[in-house]
């Protein structure tokens, strides 16, 4: 498992990830400046209030620390090793490889990161997957309340979206619960395949029974830390959830910041409804760290709440807070990471 996870994060994948996101992110910003009709960039810039764009800085800060905090939290009752610095460092990996694969599977950052300090890589993954669902419900729960109250700042014509998003939602909802209840039913399909008893076929019989050991063993003990955590930690899931509702508040309050910044003056929990459904929105889109997607529909939704034309340099400046810092940085931690293991590895072999 530990090999998987640094064959997944070699320079290779890491090049091609990051090509992929900034290409992706150029077009999405491109498309939100033309479809703002932003004009005198400059002049927007230098009129930009410095006090809320430090204010947006510190939501950020504070986003980081409780994605390490909830990390923190299932991790702390795995080893006695890892220590808060560990869990932000892991939470910033999470958000580089959310950044640079598709529909943001970031999980394998955070595995990577604590699996060095002696975390079990099955206690990472039941780690993971019970704060995706717990992100999953509050957006969930977040955007419905919006939807119930049925704001006229809501933007019309977006149903083909909302369709989208609600399957999206569906469909991991139910795997992720499924991947916590009764994990050995993704093993079913593997166990009913079954290769010709020929000389050709040994080789791939024996990669498939090893595959299907090895995700036995991985499911068990996952298993083991779900019954660990729902029954002898409940109050660690609920924390957890908590973290999660601090996280997303940071990046709602970071947006109306922004706007606070460039000199709108839209209510504040005009700007927060807005910003539960964008991210209820973008958590499925199909790019990596929904680049392209997000700036466009960030465009598109904030528009109504916004001064002048600065659609664009406001999806710029939340994109930049909420995603493109955290993949440089936690983009730094995983390589500074990869060079350790490298040179432990060689200083092992000599």
């Amino acid at each position: 498992m530990q090999e998987f996870l640094s064959r997944s994060l070699s320079r290779k994948n890491f090049t091609r990830g990051f090509v992929f996101f900034g290409l992706c992110t150029v077009v999405g910003l491109c498309a939100s400046f033309l479809w703002s009709g932003t004009q005198d960039i400059g002049t927007h810039i230098l009129s930009m209030r410095v006090e809320f764009i430090l204010l947006a800085a510190l939501c950020m800060l504070v986003d980081w620390l409780f994605g390490g905090a909830r990390i923190h939290l299932f991790c702390r009752e795995m080893t006695t090793r890892l220590s808060f610095l560990d869990s932000i460092r892991a939470n910033l990996a999470t958000i580089c490889v959310g950044g640079i694969t598709p529909f943001q599977t970031g999980g394998v950052g955070h595995i990577y990161i604590c699996s060095r300090v002696g975390v079990p890589v099955a206690g990472c993954i039941t780690a993971g997957i019970i704060s995706f669902t717990g992100t999953l419900i509050f957006l969930f729960l977040s955007a419905a309340y919006v939807a119930w109250q049925a704001p006229d700042f809501v933007p019309k014509g977006i149903t083909l979206v909302s369709r989208y998003t609600l399957l999206m939602f569906a469909l991991f909802l139910s795997f992720f619960l499924l991947m916590a209840v009764k994990p050995k039913v993704f093993l079913i399909p593997l166990t009913l395949i079954r290769f010709p008893d020929r000389r050709g076929f040994h080789f791939a019989t024996k990669v498939l029974n090893r595959l299907v050991t090895t995700l036995d063993k991985l499911i068990t003990e996952h298993a083991t830390y779900t019954r660990m955590f729902i029954t002898d930690h409940k109050l660690v899931c609920v924390a957890s959830f908590l973290c999660t509702a601090g996280i997303y508040a940071s990046r709602f309050t970071g947006g109306y910041v922004i706007v606070r910044a460039l000199g709108g003056d839209a209510p504040f929990w005009h700007v927060i409804a807005i910003q539960s459904i964008l991210h209820f929105v973008t958590l499925f889109a199909p790019s990596p760290g929904a680049s392209g997607i997000a700036e466009v529909l960030t465009v598109i939704f904030m528009g109504n709440l916004l001064v002048g034309h600065t659609g664009g340099l406001y999806s710029l400046l939340t994109r930049f807070f909420t995603t493109y810092c955290g993949v440089v940085v936690g983009g730094i931690v995983l390589v500074s990471q990869l060079a350790k293991d490298l040179d432990w590895q060689s200083d092992k072999e000599t």
